[in-house]
């Protein structure tokens, strides 16, 4: 049998990867860290991240934060792909939504694909949580927003009392779990 790390090895040899990443609140930094360290590859900031960067390797894999239902800054990143000699494309998100919501993931997913990038892109959730203290000014007024709307909202069901209660302060429920399916889907 074949231990995890001689299948990284031969993963490694056989293909190069990139992690470009962007990060506002931190959760996909982390992510994007985990996941690097797990395939031994590189790792670059999106800002400084160019398509002739990514022709130096076989994988480019994208991750960003969800944000309003959109995956933040996947069109450039689709773009400078597009104009890169990489062969493979990969996606992940992080948000605070809970990877059970799998409706409103795959939702969120056909907002930012055609149906024809669904099938060709892998593409992976992974729940992050809330860091009020690290939010943009823009965004963190928008929760404090929803968050007022969703405390006076009258005859909430259970899932919106949870969100109601979840939403008030920053939490923090990623895990490095989250990352296998990603590295899974590298190792076949």
């Amino acid at each position: 049998m074949i231990s995890n790390t001689e299948k990284r090895s031969r993963l490694k040899m056989s293909k190069k990867i990139m992690i470009v990443y962007k990060s506002v609140t931190g959760f996909t930094k982390e992510y994007a860290q985990m996941i690097a360290q797990e395939l031994d590859c590189s790792l670059i900031d999106f800002k400084n991240v160019t398509a002739q960067m990514m022709s130096e390797v076989d994988i480019v894999i994208f991750g960003s934060r969800m944000h309003a239902g959109m995956v933040d800054g996947l069109k450039k990143a689709k773009q400078l792909f597009a104009q890169s000699k990489a062969s493979q494309f990969i996606v992940f998100a992080t948000g605070a939504m809970p990877n059970e919501e799998k409706d409103t993931i795959d939702e969120m997913w056909k907002n930012n694909f055609t149906s024809e990038e669904l099938q060709q892109i892998p593409h992976f959730y992974m729940q992050g949580g809330l860091r009020y203290e690290k939010m943009p000014f823009f965004d963190k007024m928008m929760m404090k927003v929803f968050c007022m709307m969703m405390k006076k909202k009258k005859n909430k069901n259970e899932k919106e009392q949870q969100l109601a209660d979840i939403i008030t302060t920053s939490y923090d429920i990623s895990s490095k779990s989250y990352i296998m399916p990603l590295i899974e889907a590298l190792k076949l």
